[in-house]
């Protein structure tokens, strides 16, 4: 008998994509509330005082926040698709390739760690890895059971 996280471990999965989904939206539509925190540790001021100072930085800024919420939107129906085809089915096919959104959850807190000098930023990354991971590992039986 199967337990329940072997069952339904695909649910994690389809969670984690339906919020990357909405975050990739609204840094597509609404950057702007978003973009403050980044704005302040990147140049050390302000989303507000950076555009009084530089209009066409900050235009720049939010071409590049939405170009990058356009892909989440992407990467996250891309998710959400091998979630409910394969990783839902219990194929190993979709196992593996779903290994893809730890390592790039890693390499954008290394990311972040190496442009930012500091762990802060890094241990942002550390509940939904740690989501990633466990609806990855809680199903495994469900992709690799036992022998007989």
């Amino acid at each position: 008998m199967a337990r329940i996280w072997e069952k339904y471990g695909w649910a994690w999965y389809l969670a984690l994509g339906l919020l990357w989904l909405i975050v990739g939206i609204s840094q597509v539509f609404a950057p702007d509330g978003l973009m403050d925190n980044e704005a302040q540790l990147v140049t050390g001021m302000s989303f507000s005082d950076l555009e009084a100072l530089s209009p066409e930085t900050t235009q720049l800024y939010r071409f590049t926040y939405g170009g990058l919420g356009m892909l989440k939107i992407n990467w996250s129906l891309l998710v959400i698709a091998i979630t409910i085809t394969g990783y839902r089915k219990g194929e190993k096919w979709a196992w593996y390739t779903l290994w893809l959104v730890p390592g790039i959850l890693v390499g954008g807190a290394l990311f972040n760690a190496s442009w930012f000098g500091g762990l802060n930023e890094a241990l942002n990354f550390a509940p939904i890895l740690t989501l990633s991971l466990l609806g990855l590992l809680l199903p495994y039986r469900n992709f690799f059971p036992k022998s007989p």
